[in-house]
């Protein structure tokens, strides 16, 4: 403890490889090949949303010694880790969220591979503290249970990583139960972020189309997620896989209230429809899903009091602190989280982590 306070657990830290040909190392000769011929420069090259001034990076996260925000973990570690006072981090290698939208499933998969072994290599054997996500590619459930049994019980590895936006149908769709399966029998905890709406592959618009400026994309970006969160839960996810345990990042909190008063509302007028679903719907959300914190709300201070309430309902034990470094809308973990209760506070910046990802205890 440093000044009364636990340490900080970071749920969502974004790093990124030097340059793209970094992971050419890790396909095999084909893929290799194909993207040296290909002239390949990144993941998803049809990505196309409105970003904010610099990409969407903080201005002060390049790494002073060449190469692009959180590229560097010693530049990540003077920076952030030391800074805050970080027990541990999560990574989720940026933008990696797309893979599940590539319309090539074959390339895609070969991608998430090799940056499973990119990171493993380059920055979970380098600090005790990082933690690291399975990348797959879902539009092929066959090889993404493949490669969730290949590197998910690397001890570092902590989570199984997904956009939130699914390839086909909603995510409680059978035809991914072999990947839910696969991530209880690794113990993984499946964590969705956030993906972008427009031009990305096999994702859908946003609900409206493509929102035409940032600010609305960030301000409506739960709806994916509400409507994700309905589909699993009524199409019977958590009845089939009682020990999965989820993390959804990146879209805030204060609408899970409101959302599951509705479904409860819901399921008790119409329950025979759904007659596997055998508990009110708030008990499976209750249960299975943690909320990270980022984007924080700031509520106006005479407004304050209801940032508790929205915290009390949701459960701060079942909220994650995420900063989303490096991005431009990083949260700090004292000034989001500042007016709190320490209790409260405690609880988000380092207990529920802790637990819910079963890690070790800083060294």
């Amino acid at each position: 403890m440093v000044n009364g306070e636990v340490p900080v657990i970071d749920c969502d830290i974004h790093p990124n490889p030097v340059q793209k040909r970094d992971l050419l190392p890790y396909l095999d000769d084909y893929w290799r090949d194909y993207m040296i011929a290909s002239k390949f420069k990144g993941h998803l090259p049809t990505v196309d949303i409105t970003l904010p001034v610099n990409g969407g990076l903080r201005a002060d996260s390049k790494v002073p010694e060449g190469g692009p925000a959180c590229s560097s973990i010693d530049f990540f570690r003077k920076q952030v880790m030391d800074e805050y006072n970080y027990s541990h981090a999560i990574l989720f290698t940026d933008g990696t969220f797309f893979i599940s939208g590539a319309p090539q499933r074959e390339m895609a998969t070969a991608l998430a591979s090799a940056y499973n072994d990119w990171l493993i290599e380059h920055w979970l054997s380098k600090d005790s503290r990082v933690f690291g996500t399975v990348l797959i590619a879902a539009q092929d459930p066959e090889a993404a249970v493949r490669e969730i049994d290949r590197v998910g019980s690397h001890p570092k590895m902590v989570q199984l990583g997904l956009g939130m936006h699914s390839p086909y149908s909603g995510w409680g769709d059978p035809r991914y139960h072999p990947i839910w399966e696969a991530a209880v029998r690794n113990n993984l905890v499946v964590c969705f972020h956030t993906t972008g709406a427009g031009g990305t592959g096999l994702f859908p618009t946003g609900p409206i189309g493509i929102p035409p400026y940032f600010v609305e994309f960030q301000s409506t970006n739960s709806i994916p997620y509400q409507a994700q969160m309905a589909n699993m839960i009524f199409s019977g996810l958590f009845e089939k896989f009682p020990e999965i345990k989820m993390a959804f990042i990146e879209a805030g909190f204060a609408w899970v209230p409101g959302l599951t008063y509705m479904m409860d509302t819901q399921w008790r007028a119409v329950r025979r429809e759904v007659p596997w679903v055998k508990r009110p719907p708030s008990e499976y959300v209750r249960d299975h899903i943690w909320f990270g914190t980022q984007p924080m709300i700031e509520p106006e201070p005479a407004d304050h009091k209801h940032l508790e309430q929205l915290i009390d309902m949701v459960g701060s034990d079942k909220l994650l602190f995420a900063s989303d470094y490096p991005h431009w809308e990083f949260d700090s973990p004292v000034a989001a989280l500042k007016g709190l209760s320490k209790e409260t506070r405690d609880r988000i910046r380092y207990h529920n982590a802790k637990k819910l990802f079963n890690l070790p205890d800083p060294s």
